[in-house]
């Protein structure tokens, strides 16, 4: 088994490495075609140069070990608020299954 994963949210980043990962990640998700949720991995390169890697558009939600739970709780935010946000992306899809 390998070393635990150690998470940083936020990353602790400069900010226009930041900003390059914000743009590539929209980018590569809408290039994909992916909706609502997706985590997407990179490196960064000693030179401080990011690289993606990969994107999990089904990334793991259990609460005690996904990866987007984890990063979320790190953020400030509930499991609840974390769902209710996916939950709120889907349904803006199919707002004919809205009650009003």
């Amino acid at each position: 088994m390998g070393e635990p994963v150690e998470y940083e949210c936020p990353a602790q980043l400069d900010k226009a490495v930041m900003q390059k990962i914000e743009t590539a990640s929209v980018k590569i998700f809408q290039l994909l075609g992916c909706r609502d949720f997706a985590r997407i991995d990179f490196k960064i390169k000693p030179d401080g140069e990011p690289h993606f890697l990969e994107i999990n558009p089904l990334a793991g939600l259990n609460p005690r070990s996904g990866d987007l739970p984890i990063m979320a709780g790190k953020m400030g935010w509930t499991y609840e608020k974390l769902i209710l946000s996916i939950l709120s992306a889907a349904l803006g899809r199919y707002p004919q299954c809205v009650k009003k």
